[in-house]
Protein backbone atom coordinates (compact mmCIF):
# COMPACT_ATOMS: atom_id res chain seq x y z
CA UNK A 1 0.00 0.00 0.00
CA UNK A 2 2.62 2.37 0.86
CA UNK A 3 4.60 1.31 -2.24
CA UNK A 4 1.78 2.58 -4.54
CA UNK A 5 0.85 5.29 -2.41
CA UNK A 6 4.90 6.26 -3.25
CA UNK A 7 4.29 5.66 -7.16
CA UNK A 8 1.11 7.95 -7.31
CA UNK A 9 2.88 10.58 -5.45
CA UNK A 10 6.27 10.51 -7.45
CA UNK A 11 3.49 10.42 -10.62
CA UNK A 12 1.40 13.34 -9.88
CA UNK A 13 5.51 15.21 -8.66
CA UNK A 14 6.52 14.49 -11.94
CA UNK A 15 3.64 15.49 -14.20
CA UNK A 16 2.93 18.74 -12.18
CA UNK A 17 7.23 19.51 -12.39
CA UNK A 18 6.43 18.73 -16.52
CA UNK A 19 3.54 20.96 -16.89
CA UNK A 20 5.40 23.88 -14.99
CA UNK A 21 8.12 23.41 -17.22
CA UNK A 22 6.37 23.52 -20.22
CA UNK A 23 5.01 26.64 -18.94
CA UNK A 24 7.96 28.29 -18.00
CA UNK A 25 9.60 27.42 -21.24
CA UNK A 26 6.59 28.30 -23.81
CA UNK A 27 6.73 31.45 -21.68
CA UNK A 28 10.30 32.37 -21.75
CA UNK A 29 10.10 32.43 -25.71
CA UNK A 30 11.13 35.96 -27.13
CA UNK A 31 9.19 36.71 -29.93
CA UNK A 32 10.55 39.89 -30.14
CA UNK A 33 14.74 40.82 -31.04
CA UNK A 34 16.31 41.77 -28.33
CA UNK A 35 16.00 45.03 -26.31
CA UNK A 36 12.79 45.07 -28.44
CA UNK A 37 9.30 45.93 -27.54
CA UNK A 38 6.82 42.73 -28.20
CA UNK A 39 3.58 44.24 -28.11
CA UNK A 40 1.82 47.16 -28.73
CA UNK A 41 -1.31 47.73 -26.75
CA UNK A 42 -2.52 43.77 -26.77
CA UNK A 43 -1.07 43.05 -29.71
CA UNK A 44 2.08 40.80 -30.23
CA UNK A 45 4.80 42.50 -32.62
CA UNK A 46 7.04 39.81 -33.48
CA UNK A 47 10.13 39.49 -35.72
CA UNK A 48 10.60 40.30 -38.62
CA UNK A 49 7.65 42.50 -37.47
CA UNK A 50 8.87 45.56 -34.81
CA UNK A 51 8.33 49.03 -33.97
CA UNK A 52 11.53 50.90 -33.11
CA UNK A 53 14.95 51.40 -35.32
CA UNK A 54 16.86 48.26 -35.71
CA UNK A 55 13.65 46.09 -34.63
CA UNK A 56 11.89 45.07 -37.59
CA UNK A 57 13.02 43.71 -41.23
CA UNK A 58 12.30 45.98 -44.23
CA UNK A 59 9.61 46.04 -45.29
CA UNK A 60 7.67 44.87 -41.25
CA UNK A 61 8.05 48.32 -40.17
CA UNK A 62 4.90 48.50 -37.37
CA UNK A 63 4.07 52.06 -36.07
CA UNK A 64 2.26 51.93 -32.49
CA UNK A 65 0.49 54.53 -31.07
CA UNK A 66 -2.60 55.42 -28.74
CA UNK A 67 -4.88 54.06 -31.14
CA UNK A 68 -2.57 50.71 -31.55
CA UNK A 69 -0.09 49.36 -34.32
CA UNK A 70 -0.27 49.76 -37.84
CA UNK A 71 1.41 48.58 -40.77
CA UNK A 72 3.45 51.73 -41.61
CA UNK A 73 3.58 50.00 -45.42
CA UNK A 74 0.13 50.36 -46.54
CA UNK A 75 -1.06 52.42 -42.78
CA UNK A 76 -3.41 49.76 -41.81
CA UNK A 77 -4.29 48.92 -38.41
CA UNK A 78 -2.93 45.74 -37.43
CA UNK A 79 -5.10 42.90 -35.24
CA UNK A 80 -3.01 40.15 -35.18
CA UNK A 81 0.12 38.91 -36.38
CA UNK A 82 0.60 35.03 -37.10
CA UNK A 83 3.94 33.59 -37.93
CA UNK A 84 3.37 29.93 -38.21
CA UNK A 85 0.75 30.79 -41.22
CA UNK A 86 2.38 33.64 -42.63
CA UNK A 87 -0.57 36.04 -42.00
CA UNK A 88 -1.61 39.44 -40.79
CA UNK A 89 -4.91 40.38 -39.64
CA UNK A 90 -5.42 44.21 -40.43
CA UNK A 91 -8.46 46.49 -40.79
CA UNK A 92 -9.48 47.51 -44.49
CA UNK A 93 -11.08 51.03 -44.12
CA UNK A 94 -12.06 50.60 -47.81
CA UNK A 95 -15.64 49.98 -48.33
CA UNK A 96 -16.91 51.07 -52.09
CA UNK A 97 -20.36 52.68 -51.78
CA UNK A 98 -23.49 54.58 -53.98
CA UNK A 99 -26.27 55.96 -52.66
CA UNK A 100 -29.08 57.42 -55.19
CA UNK A 101 -32.05 59.09 -53.29
CA UNK A 102 -35.56 59.06 -54.62
CA UNK A 103 -35.00 63.11 -54.24
CA UNK A 104 -32.20 63.31 -57.48
CA UNK A 105 -29.51 63.57 -55.17
CA UNK A 106 -26.61 60.42 -55.13
CA UNK A 107 -23.21 60.11 -53.61
CA UNK A 108 -20.29 57.19 -53.70
CA UNK A 109 -17.06 56.79 -52.78
CA UNK A 110 -14.22 54.05 -53.92
CA UNK A 111 -11.00 53.21 -53.11
CA UNK A 112 -8.13 50.74 -52.61
CA UNK A 113 -5.55 49.47 -51.01
CA UNK A 114 -1.88 49.03 -52.34
CA UNK A 115 -0.04 46.58 -50.69
CA UNK A 116 3.92 46.20 -50.70
CA UNK A 117 5.67 43.30 -52.69
CA UNK A 118 6.09 41.42 -49.50
CA UNK A 119 1.85 41.45 -48.65
CA UNK A 120 -0.44 40.12 -50.98
CA UNK A 121 -4.17 39.99 -50.66
CA UNK A 122 -5.19 36.50 -48.81
CA UNK A 123 -7.56 34.09 -51.70
CA UNK A 124 -8.37 31.41 -49.09
CA UNK A 125 -9.55 33.81 -45.77
CA UNK A 126 -11.22 36.61 -48.13
CA UNK A 127 -14.31 37.24 -50.33
CA UNK A 128 -15.69 40.13 -52.38
CA UNK A 129 -19.46 40.95 -50.55
CA UNK A 130 -21.41 43.32 -51.96
CA UNK A 131 -24.90 44.44 -50.44
CA UNK A 132 -28.22 46.19 -52.35
CA UNK A 133 -30.58 45.50 -54.99
CA UNK A 134 -29.71 45.38 -58.60
CA UNK A 135 -26.09 46.07 -57.69
CA UNK A 136 -22.76 44.73 -59.10
CA UNK A 137 -19.86 44.64 -56.93
CA UNK A 138 -16.51 44.32 -58.43
CA UNK A 139 -12.51 44.05 -57.25
CA UNK A 140 -10.01 45.05 -59.60
CA UNK A 141 -6.75 43.85 -58.75
CA UNK A 142 -2.93 43.73 -60.09
CA UNK A 143 -0.92 40.87 -59.63
CA UNK A 144 2.65 40.05 -61.83
CA UNK A 145 3.61 37.42 -63.49
CA UNK A 146 6.91 35.58 -64.18
CA UNK A 147 8.52 38.35 -65.78
CA UNK A 148 7.07 40.64 -62.91
CA UNK A 149 4.71 42.90 -65.20
CA UNK A 150 1.46 43.59 -63.83
CA UNK A 151 -1.67 42.93 -65.18
CA UNK A 152 -5.72 43.13 -64.05
CA UNK A 153 -8.02 40.94 -62.17
CA UNK A 154 -11.62 41.12 -62.09
CA UNK A 155 -13.90 39.59 -60.81
CA UNK A 156 -17.71 40.68 -59.89
CA UNK A 157 -21.28 39.44 -57.96
CA UNK A 158 -24.29 40.46 -59.24
CA UNK A 159 -26.77 41.00 -55.84
CA UNK A 160 -30.74 41.20 -56.43
CA UNK A 161 -33.74 41.86 -54.52
CA UNK A 162 -37.54 44.10 -55.55
CA UNK A 163 -38.34 44.41 -52.34
CA UNK A 164 -37.81 43.97 -48.73
CA UNK A 165 -40.03 40.68 -48.28
CA UNK A 166 -37.12 38.99 -51.37
CA UNK A 167 -34.57 39.75 -49.15
CA UNK A 168 -32.69 36.52 -47.95
CA UNK A 169 -33.51 36.17 -43.79
CA UNK A 170 -31.17 32.92 -43.77
CA UNK A 171 -27.54 35.04 -43.08
CA UNK A 172 -26.20 33.55 -46.14
CA UNK A 173 -24.77 35.62 -48.83
CA UNK A 174 -26.69 33.80 -51.25
CA UNK A 175 -27.38 36.40 -53.93
CA UNK A 176 -31.14 37.81 -52.44
CA UNK A 177 -29.95 41.39 -51.41
CA UNK A 178 -26.37 40.05 -50.98
CA UNK A 179 -23.78 38.16 -52.97
CA UNK A 180 -19.91 36.92 -52.62
CA UNK A 181 -17.16 35.46 -54.47
CA UNK A 182 -13.88 34.89 -54.80
CA UNK A 183 -11.10 35.91 -56.55
CA UNK A 184 -7.11 34.66 -57.64
CA UNK A 185 -4.21 34.82 -55.87
CA UNK A 186 -1.17 36.94 -56.01
CA UNK A 187 -2.95 40.21 -55.76
CA UNK A 188 -0.90 43.14 -54.51
CA UNK A 189 -3.09 45.79 -55.01
CA UNK A 190 -7.53 46.47 -55.46
CA UNK A 191 -10.15 48.55 -56.05
CA UNK A 192 -13.52 47.68 -54.93
CA UNK A 193 -16.74 49.43 -57.09
CA UNK A 194 -20.28 49.06 -56.26
CA UNK A 195 -22.85 50.36 -59.05
CA UNK A 196 -26.38 49.47 -59.77
CA UNK A 197 -27.61 48.32 -62.89
CA UNK A 198 -29.80 50.75 -64.69
CA UNK A 199 -32.23 48.40 -66.61
CA UNK A 200 -33.10 46.76 -63.66
CA UNK A 201 -32.69 49.41 -60.76
CA UNK A 202 -36.43 50.95 -60.72
CA UNK A 203 -38.49 53.41 -58.50
CA UNK A 204 -39.40 50.13 -55.89
CA UNK A 205 -36.17 48.99 -54.95
CA UNK A 206 -34.59 52.27 -54.72
CA UNK A 207 -36.93 53.31 -52.10
CA UNK A 208 -36.47 50.43 -50.23
CA UNK A 209 -32.68 50.31 -51.17
CA UNK A 210 -31.27 53.25 -52.07
CA UNK A 211 -27.16 52.34 -51.51
CA UNK A 212 -25.27 49.53 -52.80
CA UNK A 213 -21.96 48.68 -50.92
CA UNK A 214 -18.83 46.47 -51.99
CA UNK A 215 -15.93 45.03 -50.16
CA UNK A 216 -13.36 42.32 -49.30
CA UNK A 217 -13.18 41.17 -46.19
CA UNK A 218 -12.48 37.88 -44.28
CA UNK A 219 -15.04 35.07 -44.86
CA UNK A 220 -15.61 33.70 -41.47
CA UNK A 221 -15.90 37.24 -40.21
CA UNK A 222 -18.76 38.87 -42.38
CA UNK A 223 -22.43 37.33 -41.14
CA UNK A 224 -25.11 39.13 -43.55
CA UNK A 225 -28.15 40.64 -41.87
CA UNK A 226 -30.87 42.04 -44.13
CA UNK A 227 -30.96 45.16 -42.82
CA UNK A 228 -27.66 46.05 -44.51
CA UNK A 229 -29.59 46.26 -47.60
CA UNK A 230 -32.02 49.25 -46.30
CA UNK A 231 -29.44 50.64 -44.71
CA UNK A 232 -27.62 54.26 -45.84
CA UNK A 233 -24.71 54.19 -43.26
CA UNK A 234 -23.28 50.73 -43.42
CA UNK A 235 -20.20 52.46 -44.65
CA UNK A 236 -20.13 54.82 -41.71
CA UNK A 237 -20.90 52.02 -39.48
CA UNK A 238 -18.00 50.34 -39.96
CA UNK A 239 -15.60 53.68 -40.78
CA UNK A 240 -12.18 52.00 -38.81
CA UNK A 241 -12.88 49.26 -41.61
CA UNK A 242 -13.61 45.46 -41.53
CA UNK A 243 -11.25 42.48 -41.18
CA UNK A 244 -8.90 41.51 -43.89
CA UNK A 245 -5.88 38.75 -44.06
CA UNK A 246 -2.97 39.49 -45.57
CA UNK A 247 -0.68 36.68 -46.41
CA UNK A 248 3.15 37.88 -45.86
CA UNK A 249 6.60 36.41 -47.13
CA UNK A 250 9.67 37.23 -45.70
CA UNK A 251 11.88 37.05 -48.91
CA UNK A 252 10.25 37.15 -52.39
CA UNK A 253 12.67 33.86 -53.87
CA UNK A 254 11.68 30.35 -53.43
CA UNK A 255 13.45 28.01 -50.69
CA UNK A 256 15.63 26.83 -53.31
CA UNK A 257 17.36 30.08 -54.30
CA UNK A 258 17.16 31.68 -50.25
CA UNK A 259 19.08 28.81 -48.59
CA UNK A 260 21.72 29.65 -50.63
CA UNK A 261 22.05 33.54 -49.35
CA UNK A 262 24.01 33.06 -46.31
CA UNK A 263 23.52 35.48 -43.86
CA UNK A 264 20.83 37.06 -45.90
CA UNK A 265 18.76 34.05 -45.49
CA UNK A 266 15.94 34.77 -43.25
CA UNK A 267 15.36 31.30 -41.58
CA UNK A 268 17.74 32.72 -38.33
CA UNK A 269 16.77 29.51 -36.02
CA UNK A 270 18.99 26.30 -36.06
CA UNK A 271 15.73 24.40 -35.86
CA UNK A 272 13.75 25.64 -38.36
CA UNK A 273 12.74 25.30 -42.02
CA UNK A 274 11.84 27.30 -45.27
CA UNK A 275 8.51 27.18 -46.78
CA UNK A 276 7.69 27.81 -50.15
CA UNK A 277 4.34 30.09 -50.45
CA UNK A 278 1.36 29.46 -52.96
CA UNK A 279 -0.25 32.81 -52.80
CA UNK A 280 2.42 34.58 -55.24
CA UNK A 281 6.11 34.13 -55.25
CA UNK A 282 8.26 33.77 -51.88
CA UNK A 283 9.22 32.13 -48.56
CA UNK A 284 8.50 31.93 -45.23
CA UNK A 285 10.09 29.77 -42.33
CA UNK A 286 8.54 27.57 -39.64
CA UNK A 287 10.12 26.06 -36.57
CA UNK A 288 10.85 22.54 -37.42
CA UNK A 289 8.56 19.43 -36.06
CA UNK A 290 8.94 19.47 -32.00
CA UNK A 291 10.21 23.08 -31.62
CA UNK A 292 7.91 25.99 -31.12
CA UNK A 293 8.92 29.90 -31.51
CA UNK A 294 10.50 32.18 -33.57
CA UNK A 295 12.27 30.88 -36.37
CA UNK A 296 13.52 34.47 -37.71
CA UNK A 297 15.37 34.90 -34.85
CA UNK A 298 19.15 32.68 -33.91
CA UNK A 299 18.45 30.52 -31.15
CA UNK A 300 14.45 31.38 -31.86
CA UNK A 301 13.08 27.75 -31.64
CA UNK A 302 13.21 25.81 -28.87
CA UNK A 303 12.18 22.12 -28.39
Amino acid sequence: GQTLLLLVVATLTLQHSATAYESESSGSIRMARPDCPDKCGSVSIPYPFGTGKGCFQEPFDVTCNATGPYLASTRVRILDINLAMGEIRVLNPHIAWECNYTNGTNSSGSDGLTLDPFHKLSNTKNKLISIGCATLGLILGATKGKNQLEFPIVNTCFSFCTDASSVDDSKECIGMGCCQTPFPGNISSFNTGSAPLPSLYNSTNQSFSPCSYSFVTEEDWFKFDRSYVSSTNFATKYTDGVPLVLDWVVGNKSCSEATKMGSQYACQAKNSQCINVSNGPGYRCNCSQGYEGNPYLQGGCQG
